[in-house]
């Protein structure tokens, strides 16, 4: 029997999880019905449709299709380390105005003189917490969608989970 390409064998896991059996995929490509019952086991092929949606959805959208390229693996992960870097500095960069609200904020409050001024004051300092909390809560979720604050064992990445961190998506 002919060894298969990776493609080959993408092909043979796209029809086995969609429900052609190991016997009919080993007439089809010429190999074993047993290596395709090892290869399906071992790599978790699943015939529940929704993991094989998620695998293929993020085919699509990453334009990566499963492979044991170290190449493509280093560029995904090289790719990604720079989506994530630019949000960090994005963030970092967004709070030295939020600071200089509160501080200007805080000064005028301590310096107005009459209560029509402590008043206005003390609404730069509403202005100031809202925006605060406002950019904490934007910024949560783009580390959440981000996976910024989750520590990922790389090595222990499939190839859909390394394409998706690719293009910005969590891993399934």
């Amino acid at each position: 029997m002919a060894r298969l390409t990776l493609e080959k064998w993408s092909e043979i896991r796209a029809q086995f999880e969609v429900g052609a059996s190991a016997r009919e995929l080993s007439s089809i490509y010429g190999v074993s019905h047993t290596a395709i019952n090892k290869k399906a086991e071992k790599e978790g092929w699943t015939r529940n449709i929704e993991p094989a949606i998620r695998r293929k959805v993020s085919e699509k959208v990453s334009g990566y299709v499963s492979t044991d390229n170290l190449q493509k693996r280093a560029e995904a992960i090289d790719a990604e380390a720079e989506r994530r870097a630019a949000v960090i500095e994005r963030h970092r960069n967004e709070w030295p105005e939020v600071r200089g609200m509160v501080e200007r904020g805080r000064e005028a409050h301590k310096t107005a003189q009459g209560l029509e001024n402590k008043r206005i004051a003390f609404e730069d300092l509403k202005a100031a917490k809202i925006a605060s909390e406002t950019l904490k809560i934007i910024q949560d979720g783009e580390r959440r969608a981000w996976g910024l604050d989750q520590i990922v064992d790389v090595t222990k990445l499939t190839d859909e989970q390394l394409a998706a961190i690719a293009k910005g998506k969590m891993p399934a």
